[in-house]
């Protein structure tokens, strides 16, 4: 079997010259055309709400991320395990959304959201770049 010396591309981002990186290195290998927002969902007096069971059909998670479809694809997003009431969410539509729009609308879904009446009035979005964390 013959072998092919490989002799562009490296494992940094498109047109990133070699070498040591100075700083965090994105590389997006299919569409760069997405943004990425972390949701801490919150009532009114900005208790976090516990979201870790709210994961089903017609809860606040997915009534959040049929929101965020309206305008958007959800291209993947994370529900933190814990307490934290964070969503983070990928979106491809760049700028149909910005953190202020988003945050509005998830606040105008109310204090009564899905099957278990999640309080999201007081809930906040930030722009989190690639980092799901």
């Amino acid at each position: 079997m013959a072998d092919i010396t490989r002799v562009h591309g490296n494992g940094k981002a498109h047109g990133s010259p070699a070498g040591a990186i100075s700083a965090d290195e994105l590389v997006i290998l299919n569409d760069m055309n997405m943004d990425y927002f972390k949701i801490i969902v919150q009532d009114v007096s900005g208790d976090v709400a516990d979201i870790r069971n709210e994961l089903d059909v017609g809860e606040s998670v997915a009534e959040i991320l049929k929101l965020i479809g309206t305008k958007a694809n959800v291209e993947m997003y994370q529900v933190e395990g814990d307490t934290t009431g964070q969503i983070s969410v990928a979106v491809k539509g760049k700028d149909a959304w910005t953190t202020t729009t988003l945050q509005a609308a998830i606040r105008a879904l109310g204090a009564a959201v899905g099957t278990n009446s999640v309080d999201v009035s007081g809930s906040t979005v930030t722009s989190s770049g690639l980092e799901f964390v």
